[in-house]
């Protein structure tokens, strides 16, 4: 199994792919965020709890040591774990 990345590897892999920020997000346990958009790319690693992603194309289930991309203006929706869940969002203006 490959190990989980660290933050200092994510941000220094993201800052090389030309992201050019770099936040780690905290939410709540079973927190929903109803569709909206975001004006930037992000690339997002979850460190540590679940998260539900629900687009246009299908839902995806995401756990600790996954991650995805999300093109800006793509419409979505999230569902965060019993536990909450802590992710790194790289974004790209």
């Amino acid at each position: 199994m490959k190990p989980q990345p660290t933050l200092i590897d994510f941000t220094a892999q993201a800052m090389d792919d030309g992201f050019d920020e770099i936040v780690q997000k905290e939410w709540a346990c079973d927190l929903v965020l109803e569709k909206h958009t975001h004006p930037f790319d992000a690339r997002v690693q979850l460190s540590a709890g679940q998260l539900v992603l629900s687009l246009a194309t299908g839902v995806q289930k995401f756990e600790s040591g996954q991650g995805f991309f999300l093109a800006r203006g793509v419409e979505h929706a999230e569902q965060y774990g019993p536990q909450g869940a802590t992710l790194w969002v790289a974004r790209k203006l």
